[in-house]
């Protein structure tokens, strides 16, 4: 049985506001299984009286929102509005039944709107709970925490972990075979075993046990559509990474920023492409070796983004998790604070979480360890780097991590940097006049010509060039330009 929502309010004033009530339905595969939305605009032409029409809707709904902002609306031959109208028929005909009020603007602008308006306000705000919004996306945010905890009440969601809820509103259909075939691939190769012989299907339902049987058909509880969902966010509307870039050290001013979506690894690849392009990387070379400088170990991000994911509340709907990057520092956030028994200054080697499911099948391909290790891991990730330990706070509701990085003095890393990020330019063929024409190129950003080179190294013009030209073909070097008159630069 599908509950019946009937929408409420202004239709000149308030009719953006009327459609996105109807969107957030809609456009969620999950809710659509659960409500049908009625907006008296989709009603057909008809003969029949409009205002017969529409309290019959009312009296056959479930849920009444009521949205209410500034103008009363015209009156009836009853002195009232549509939207008091239907609010007054809803009460009578179902006084069981669940009314949702939202008031758009601030309590400090209640005095600005009609009298009608206000005295209207005056019985709702006496015997409802009602929420305010300032804009549309807020008011989809409410109205969405408002329904599914509407759904909650009525025991149509498990009461159980969130991870290991099982959604019996969809089927197998939801699952993307292809993404389970990467899992199973990156998972035999980190744990060097073989890919199992085994059918997809049967690998999620019999070793990750995230398929659940019911009544003969199979349905992925919430952990299975996150990780191997088509559309997970189409069924989990809160699954998302929030990632930006600012200028400077505060939220002032966006350079970049993306909302990530999709299946838990496909996020993780999209943050890692979004995070470098948005980061710094310096080169310098140290004697005989190019080194290839990050401004963070994105190991250690990447550490942070997969705790966030694994251990965030996912009953908090409307908080996505935060990336942000300053000049000075990367934030990760999530939302829900720690576990009743876990001490902030004491996270080190103590493990518990909310969501089992998601830490074991991160546990599958080693991306996370049973033993609470990723505070330490972030910990070493960027003391190898050079940097300073990440500082670990809550901040209300949320759990955040904050790596402070090198700021100007990004070169003063070069010490700390590992072998796999170094290049041994001798291997590559090169010689010492090329090493020190490449070190002024890179380190001092000089740009070389034929006439310098001879000058610095003491050569003929035909040893320049040919020096000149194997540091282009090694790939440290591009040169401008033709003839006498190119030039060389890193």
């Amino acid at each position: 049985m599908k509950y019946k929502i009937f929408v409420s309010a202004n239709q000149k004033e308030l009719r953006d506001e009327r459609f996105a009530v109807k969107e957030v339905i809609t456009g969620n595969a999950t809710l659509c299984g659960f409500f049908d939305v009625f907006l008296f605009e989709d009603l057909p032409a008809k003969g029949k009286s409009a205002v017969t029409t529409y309290l019959k809707n009312v009296t056959d709904s479930d849920v009444y929102v009521c949205i209410i902002a500034n103008t009363y609306g015209d009156k009836g031959k009853d002195g009232l509005s549509a939207t008091e109208r239907e609010f007054r028929h809803f009460l009578k005909a179902k006084s069981k039944g669940e009314i949702l009020a939202f008031i758009k603007g601030a309590s400090s602008d209640d005095k600005k709107r009609d009298r009608d308006t206000q005295n209207f306000l005056k019985d709702i705000k006496a015997s409802f709970i009602y929420k305010r919004f300032r804009n549309i996306d807020e008011l989809k945010t409410q109205i969405l925490n408002s329904v599914i905890s509407f759904l909650d009440d009525k025991g149509e969601f498990s009461k159980g972990p969130f991870d290991k809820a099982i959604r019996k509103d969809l089927g197998y259909d939801a699952i993307d075979e292809n993404a389970v075939k990467d899992f199973l691939q990156n998972r035999a190769v980190k744990l060097r075993v073989a890919v199992p012989k085994i059918s997809v299907k049967a690998f999620l339902a019999n070793a990750l046990k995230i398929l659940k049987q019911d009544n003969g058909d199979l349905h992925p509880t919430n952990a299975a559509l996150l990780f191997f969902g088509k559309e997970p966010t189409e069924h989990i509307s809160h699954h998302e990474i929030r990632i930006a870039r600012f200028r400077g050290t505060d939220r002032m001013e966006t350079i970049d920023s993306q909302e990530i979506k999709g299946h838990i690894y496909k996020m993780l690849g999209d943050v890692e492409s979004f995070f470098k392009r948005n980061t710094r990387l310096a080169n310098k070379i140290v004697e005989f070796k190019r080194v290839d400088i990050p401004e963070y170990p994105f190991e250690a991000i990447r550490e942070a983004v997969i705790n966030a994911i694994a251990h965030r509340d996912y009953n908090r709907r409307g908080a996505p998790i935060m990336v942000s990057i300053f000049d000075d520092r990367v934030e990760v956030r999530n939302p829900g604070g720690l576990l009743p028994g876990l001490n902030i200054k004491k996270l080190e080697g103590h493990h518990a979480t909310r969501n089992e499911s998601i830490c074991a099948i991160f546990h599958e391909t080693m991306d996370m360890e049973r033993f609470g290790t990723g505070i330490g891991k972030m910990k070493k990730f960027m003391k190898e780097h050079g940097l300073p330990a990440p500082e670990f706070s809550e901040e209300g509701d949320f759990f955040a991590v904050k790596f402070y990085g090198p700021g100007d003095n990004i070169l003063d890393l070069a010490p700390s940097i590992p072998q796999h990020r170094q290049t041994d330019l001798r291997q590559l063929g090169l010689n010492d006049r090329q090493i020190e024409a490449l070190r002024l190129m890179v380190n001092e950003k000089r740009v070389i010509t034929n006439e310098l080179y001879q000058a610095i190294n003491k050569v003929s013009r035909r040893t320049a060039l040919r020096d000149l030209r194997g540091l282009v073909e090694s790939g440290q070097v591009k040169a401008k330009g033709i003839g006498k008159g190119t030039k060389y630069s890193a």
